[in-house]
């Protein structure tokens, strides 16, 4: 052990002698501007973001990016039990929509350990919704649940991840 103190000793003692060089450079004041002039970006106003968002969701007019439409992921405490729910939803309807490895974890030390993983489906329909109660969780105790959800619709899949914050169980 003495071996390593002085290792690390000397370390310390050559980082503070030897001499060392930072430098940082900025873009020119021309190329920051241009950058600035090609940005087209127009914040859009309350009303706006609601008309456009009825448009994407009914396809009236605009086609969305994605058939994947509102995914969440829900988690709680009722009656001193862990409730989990989670949702996809799609524009139109999906060959199959649901989850893969929808996991409920619990803080343990430094890692998470894996409580629940789910992976489920509905077939031919435009919403799926799954979820399932811990009866006796530990008060206290740091939870979260991450997985993706899934559409297949017109033989394509979409995909998204989504994991919630951690989650403290309180006391009733």
């Amino acid at each position: 052990m003495g071996k390593n103190r002085i290792m690390c000793l000397i370390c310390a003692v050559i980082l503070l002698v030897a001499p060392m060089k930072v430098s940082a450079n900025e873009l020119p004041h021309s190329e920051v501007g241009m950058q600035e002039e090609e940005t087209d970006i127009r914040i859009l106003t309350t009303e706006e973001a609601e008309r456009l968002y009825h448009k994407l969701t009914s396809n009236g007019g605009i086609q969305p990016y994605s058939d994947l439409g509102l995914c969440e992921i829900i988690i709680s405490k009722s009656e001193g039990k862990l409730l989990v729910v989670y949702s996809a939803s799609c524009h139109g309807i999906a060959s199959k929509i649901g989850v893969r490895n929808m996991t409920l974890q619990q803080k343990n030390g430094m890692k998470w350990k894996n409580l629940v993983i789910r992976s489920e489906y509905s077939e031919n329909t435009d919403a799926y919704f799954g979820g399932f109660i811990v009866e006796k969780p530990e008060i206290g105790g740091k939870y979260r649940v991450k997985g993706t959800h899934y559409v297949v619709k017109d033989s394509v899949e979409t995909s998204r991840y989504a994991e919630t914050d951690v989650y403290t169980m309180p006391a009733n």
